[in-house]
This record gives C-alpha cells, structure tokens and sequence, in this order.
C-alpha cells in the first residue's frame, strides 16, 4: 500500500509537470507563428508604402536588402523575381495555398515545406494593384531556437520540480500511513482511530476477530475429539486429499501397514498399495463419488469404503471383514458346488429311470439299469458329502485327511467319465509314469473332484474325435499330473480368469454347453488345499493342457 501511494502521488505530479510543459511549448509556438506572420505583414506594409501607387517592381525589390525570402509572381503564378534563386527556374506557384488565398481575399498565409530551399517556410502573400503578387517566406527556425534556448531552463526546472514531488510524495505517504502502521487491530479501541473514516472498518474486523477466535477454540474441540475418536476405532481411517496422498491416518489404519505413522503420511495412497483393484476403487471414487475394494492379506480380509469429500478430497475408511467374508464364501461354495456338481448324477439317476418307466428295458437289462442308478446315487451321495466337506476346508479337520493313490483317483475320474466321452465321441487315456501307486496325503475325494472337472472340460470344449489324455509322472520331491486334450482351446486374454467363479470362457461361442463354471475354481481350490500349483498352456483351435504339480510329502 505504501509502495502503490507513493508511486501514485509521483505519478501524478509527473503528469501534471508535463502537462504544463507540453501547453508552454503549444502556446509558445503558436505564439511566434503568429508573431513571425505578422512580422511578415509588416515587412510587406513597408515595401507597398515605399512606392505612391502601391506598386513594386522586380527593379525595386533588386534594391532592397532583406533577410526574409521576397518573391514578385505574375497573375498567371509564374515567378518574376526571388532574392534567394534564380525565378527562371522555379516553377509556376498559382496553385500554392497562400497564392490561391491572396487571389481571393488579397492576402494569404501558409506553412508547408519548401523543396526549393528544404526547410519547413512561413508563407504570407498580398494582392498588388497591378495583379502582381508580393510573397514573403521565413523559415520558422526560429520558433525551434527559442525552443532550444528555454528547453534547458525548462528541463532544469522540471528536475526540481521531480525532486520536490518525489520528497514530498515520500513524506506525505508516511504521514498518511504511519498511523495505519501503528493500528494493532487486535487491540484497537475504535473510538481511538486515528482516521475517522476507519472506524466502521476497525469495529467490523473487531466483531470478526471474535467471532473467528470462538471459531477457532470450537474447530480445536472438534479435531480433538475426532481424534480421540478415530484413533480409539477399530476401523482404520483415512483423509485424502485431492492428490491422493495421505494427510491424516489413525492407529488402527496405522496396524495395518506395520510402518510408523511419519513414514505414511504425505504418501500416495498408490505408493502404499499399488494393485489394480486400488486403481479401480480411485477411479470409481473420482468418478460416482464412492467405491469398495476387498483386499486379502493372508487369510484375512480387509474392506475399504471410499468416499468423496465435497472438492476437498477423500476418505477411506478399512474394515476387517474376514468373518463376514468366510462366511459367505462357504455359504457361496456350498450352493455353487451342490447345483454344479449335483447335477451329472442327478441326471443319471433320472435317465436310467425314465428308460425303466417306459418299458423299453428288456428283462436281461433291467439288472445292469438299477446297478448304474445304484452307482449314480452312491456317487451323489459321496458327492454331497464331499461338497460339505468343501465348504469347510479353511477349517482344515485333520480327520479329513486320509493317505490314497494318485493314480487309483485318476482312473475313477476316468471311470466315472467312460460312457460321456464315448457318447461325445472323445478318447480318454492314461498314461501312467509313475515309479509307485503315488501315495498322497489328502482328502481323495476332493482330488477326486479336480480330476474330474478337469476331464469333464476337455469332453465338453472337445470336438468328435478328438482325445483327453492324463499323463501323470514324478520328481524327486513331485507328482506332475497333466491332463491335455484337443479342442477348442482358450484366448490368451481369457488365461488369467479362467480360475474364477462362474467365469466361462467366450460365452457366445459356448451357449450350448452346459455348465455354472464353477469346475475350475473348484480345480484351483483342490489344488491349492493339496499344496500344489496349477499351470495352464493352451492355443486356440488346438487344445489346452494343464499342468499340476504336487509335493510328495504334505505337512498340514
């Protein structure tokens, strides 16, 4: 503000100074123009006075001696005598300003440049009695001398008249402003101000001060009690801002990464825990407003619930949800295993009977009808026990577990499959490397269950004539099992889904098909409770193979 007064007092009075500077030099040099045509009027007055009948001849104008250029021109313009140049070479003047003027009104005056001489000329011309005309010519050099001589005086003028703005500007902005400088406005009294003018605005920033202050104290009370708040939740908290990095976090959020609560605040949320679901949670965020990410660390479960706050940022708010979680997964496991792998024996069972119920059974087979319905309900039944079974795996009952064969559980799935693969047209075969039976320690049934929905896949996504063969063969410390067949095989883009539940490969392509897909995930789970791992190669139009590995020796 200081800076800004100053500046404008300066301005100011620099303006005005050269205001009246530029209106001296206007008025000066309209002031000798007129003189200098005056002065010329008089010259010619003398020379008309010098001579009875008012007439001037190139005779006489041969005799008299002035500075001023005098020039005699015909009616007709041309030149008759110059006492600067010779008048047979100058051009014809009728049509000059001055000579046109003269003709008209008697006299006439003119300012232009002379090409002739080359200089700016004062021109006054006056009608004789003859018809002549009598011009007289003044370069006005003269205005630009005494210009010459009183820009010095002027200029030195001027710089006083600076160096007393300039001090007094400085002065009069301290004066003004010393007792704004001196206002402590959280303590000014306003009937003590200085400026009368300021009073209204010192009562109005007083009310404001207090009523900021009581702000202040309750917005302190509200942090304090957020605080204790939030760092005595067993929800883990935290406030985002608008670039996604952490400006506040409680303990419980703390816990969950296991590093000092320094080392995360200012930290992106990225920098934290980088994963796709993340970034699709910030988007969701960004976008809708809101958004939910289950993460699993282990066997736990951790849920976040974002939200945005207003244009200010976001927050997260992270739960332990892994009961919630196991319970609805056993609780999806069961339903989804029963309707999925219920299904085939069920149909059996159905099949057989309906053939009996018709009568198209002869006698001799009547025997071979109900020993496969009996088979196909003892292998529902075990089913169902396996599918219980299942869904209680992260219990891990050791009475569950039982030592059997590897290769005695491939060939039941094989078994069980006989009559759906010769009905598809599809060769099954067993290719046994194994140095021993391959004695396992886990739970057959469910190893049963991988073989089978591996086997069931390579039949239903297979073509008339084509084949499914397992292969099973040993490590030192492994059993390999791969279970290849020849049919349509699956897109590299769909590789990474295929383990999850209810995904089936290219819908459009396989709506005939029968299945809940399921059968993989189950695959993945049997697999992974066995200690094994699953690898899959496959190329579309020529087949898939699975390739899953176990360790010979289990530890639970």
């Amino acid at each position: 503000m200081k800076q800004k007064l100053f500046r404008s007092l300066l301005l100011l009075t620099g303006a005005c100074v050269c205001l009246v500077a530029l209106l001296f030099f206007w008025f000066g040099y309209h002031y000798i123009t007129t003189d200098s045509y005056d002065s010329l009027r008089r010259e010619a007055t003398l020379l008309l006075e010098a001579d009875p009948d008012g007439r001037i001849t190139v005779k006489q104008l041969h005799r008299v001696q002035l500075t001023d250029r005098v020039t005699l021109l015909g009616p007709d313009g041309t030149a008759l005598f110059d006492n600067y140049v010779d008048a047979g070479g100058m051009e014809n003047h009728l049509q000059r300003p001055e000579v046109q003027q003269a003709l008209a009104q008697g006299e006439g005056v003119a300012s232009r440049f002379s090409g002739t001489l080359g200089e700016n000329i004062l021109y006054y011309a006056v009608l004789l009695p003859d018809g002549n005309i009598l011009r007289l010519a003044r370069t006005n050099d003269m205005i630009f001398q005494h210009a010459n001589i009183l820009l010095g005086y002027l200029l030195l003028i001027l710089l006083f008249v600076f160096g007393g703005a300039f001090v007094a500007a400085r002065s009069i902005t301290k004066r003004v402003l010393r007792p704004l400088e001196q206002l402590d406005l959280e303590e000014a009294d306003p009937q003590t101000v200085v400026y009368p003018e300021l009073q209204p605005i010192v009562e109005r920033f007083s009310q404001q001060q207090q009523k900021l202050l009581q702000e202040m104290r309750r917005y302190k009370n509200k942090k304090q009690e957020l605080k204790a708040v939030s760092n005595n939740m067993d929800e883990g908290v935290l406030f985002l801002d608008t670039e996604w990095n952490v400006v506040s976090i409680n303990k419980s959020a703390v816990r969950f990464w296991g590093r000092d609560k320094q080392e995360l605040l200012g930290k992106k949320i990225l920098e934290l825990i980088d994963t796709e679901e993340m970034r699709r949670l910030l988007e969701e965020m960004e976008l809708a407003g809101k958004g939910r990410l289950v993460v699993n660390r282990g066997s736990t479960y951790y849920q976040f619930n974002g939200s945005r706050i207003a244009d200010k940022g976001f927050v997260l708010l992270l739960m332990d949800v892994s009961e919630r979680t196991a319970s609805e997964k056993l609780r999806r496991e069961f339903s989804a295993n029963v309707s999925h792998e219920l299904k085939t024996p069920l149909q059996s069972v159905l099949g057989y009977s309906e053939i009996m119920l018709s009568g198209l059974v002869k006698p001799e087979d009547t025997k071979r009808f109900l020993q496969k319905i009996y088979d196909e309900a003892r292998n529902l039944l075990h089913l169902i026990d396996d599918v219980i079974k299942l869904s209680k795996l992260d219990e891990l009952n050791h009475d569950m577990l039982e030592e059997f064969s590897l290769a005695t559980t491939a060939e039941s799935s094989l078994l069980r499959l006989h009559d759906k693969a010769a009905k598809m047209q599809v060769e099954l075969s067993l290719d046994n490397k194994l140095r021993s039976n391959g004695m396992l320690l886990g739970i057959q049934s469910l190893l049963e269950e991988v073989f089978f929905n591996l086997l069931d896949n390579g039949i239903k996504y297979n073509h008339a004539g084509g084949s499914v063969a397992v292969r099973l063969e040993e490590t030192e410390n492994k059993y390999v099992v791969s279970v290849a067949d020849t049919g349509m095989g699956i897109d590299a883009a769909e590789l990474p889904h295929i383990f999850e539940r209810f995904y089936r490969v290219d819908r459009s392509r396989h709506k005939a098909i029968e299945g809940t897909g399921l059968g993989l995930s189950i695959v993945k789970h049997g697999v992974i409770f066995h200690k094994g791992t699953v690898r899959v190669n496959s190329t579309v139009g020529q087949g898939t193979e699975f390739i899953l590995k176990f360790p010979k020796k289990l530890s639970y």
